[in-house]
């Protein structure tokens, strides 16, 4: 079994700059970028961020729950390329290093910042 994993993308730019996540799931399904030398990567979920201010946390909890219920397990998350624009260039509200270290702390899972570079 390959890796799964979680995708939480920015819900104020997913649709203007990757059209239903198509790019993220281009990186994933061509193992390139994020996942290049990456045997096997099954997306399990993905999620909005919870808008401005960020309130991801209350939403992978349900997420992670619905997981558990499904007996599906998560070996990483990642914060979409969207979010990292978003971060970068639109002054997103999101602590990212700390929310990187709750999500990590609260869910024992790592976490990474970026999918693609399309």
């Amino acid at each position: 079994m390959g890796k799964r994993i979680g995708i939480i993308y920015c819900e104020k730019i997913q649709d203007t700059s990757c059209v239903g996540c198509a790019k993220c799931y281009k990186a994933v399904n061509e193992k390139t970028f994020a996942f290049e030398g990456e045997e096997d990567v099954e997306i399990v979920f993905k999620t909005g961020c919870g808008d401005c201010p960020g309130l991801v946390l209350p939403k992978l909890q349900l997420q992670m729950l619905v997981l558990e219920k499904l007996d599906v397990k998560v070996d990483e998350i990642y914060f979409a390329t969207c979010i990292k624009k978003a971060h970068g260039i639109m002054n997103c509200p999101m602590n990212l290093e700390g929310i990187t270290a709750k999500i990590e702390e609260v869910f024992k899972v790592p976490v990474k910042l970026g999918t693609h570079d399309y």
